[in-house]
């Protein structure tokens, strides 16, 4: 049972908490929108690199056969222009701080189970997943960037994009918006056939500087880091989207303390009025006895 000044000292506390957490509530619910603005946009700008790219490998593809012979390539799927390392890399996007529900621990969840079935190097984005890494995994050599939780960082970004690039197999671990009460924890090869049959029939003609195969090699480059930037964004909409989700049930846990508190603030009112009532009666009382 708490006393009339417990209570006071209590009621404070929550109401300060309440509105703090509504704070960042607001503050979530802003950046996720910004957030879903980009993702839309990179989603559009993807596609259209992607597009022109097609319409390149369609237009030579007589070209790309004799790159193929070039190269001792048979398989049109295994055509690549950047040297890789033949290994395999896992990366986890986690975040810099918390607060971000339990998306984060979901996606690790993941990342773990299928990191002890494969070998495969591991690359760890933000603070709060190299602590998970260093907990479940103390003795494995790991490599780990930096990266803002409320921005792109071109810097940061474009050091683990020419870190990822130079292995066979990238498989990024993720949490992706699926709608505000719902986020889910993915993994996503993109790596994997950048250069994909082509099912074009286009008959547009191209200037190139210095070669085809130089021009192939920037397309191929900034296609995988559009992928890799849209899975960046991915991921902040869903750590903000369960932030807001997470606050939210925070917020709704500290009213119905609030509640329990004043309602416990008005039964030591009341007992304390009764109290002064019994007395005032029982002096009454006594008077009348005298």
């Amino acid at each position: 049972m708490l006393t009339k000044k417990e209570a006071l000292a209590r009621t404070e506390f929550l109401n300060s908490l309440r509105i703090i957490m509504e704070t960042y509530e607001e503050i979530a619910a802003s950046r996720m929108q910004n957030i879903r603005n980009s993702v839309l946009q990179s989603r559009s700008f993807v596609l259209d690199i992607n597009n022109i790219f097609q319409e390149v490998k369609s237009s030579y593809k007589k070209e790309l056969e004799t790159l193929m012979k070039k190269k001792k390539i048979k398989d049109p799927q295994k055509l690549s222009f950047i040297k890789r390392n033949g290994k395999t890399l896992f990366v986890f996007l986690s975040s810099n701080t918390g607060l971000y529900g339990d998306i984060i621990r979901r996606t690790f969840n993941l990342f773990a189970e299928q990191f002890r079935k494969e070998k495969a190097d591991a690359a760890i984005i933000g603070r709060v997943g190299y602590q998970q890494f260093k907990e479940e995994f103390a003795k494995v050599p790991f490599a780990y960037f930096d990266l803002p939780d409320n921005k792109i960082d071109s810097d940061s970004l474009g050091k683990i994009i020419s870190f990822a690039v130079q292995y066979d197999k990238i498989v990024v671990f993720y949490g992706q918006f699926r709608n505000v009460i719902a986020q889910e924890a993915l993994m996503l090869n993109i790596s994997g056939d950048l250069l994909p049959s082509s099912k074009l029939d286009a008959q547009v003609k191209y200037f190139f500087e210095p070669s085809l195969e130089k021009i192939l090699e920037f397309f191929e480059k900034e296609i995988f880091s559009s992928i890799f930037q849209q899975i960046v964004l991915e991921a902040e909409l869903a750590k903000f989207a369960s932030r807001m989700v997470a606050l939210d049930q925070a917020t709704d846990n500290i009213r119905k303390k609030l509640k329990e508190t004043i309602f416990q603030q008005e039964r030591i009112r009341h007992q304390e009025r009764n109290k002064k009532q019994i007395e005032a009666l029982a002096s009454i009382s006594l008077w009348q006895t005298k």
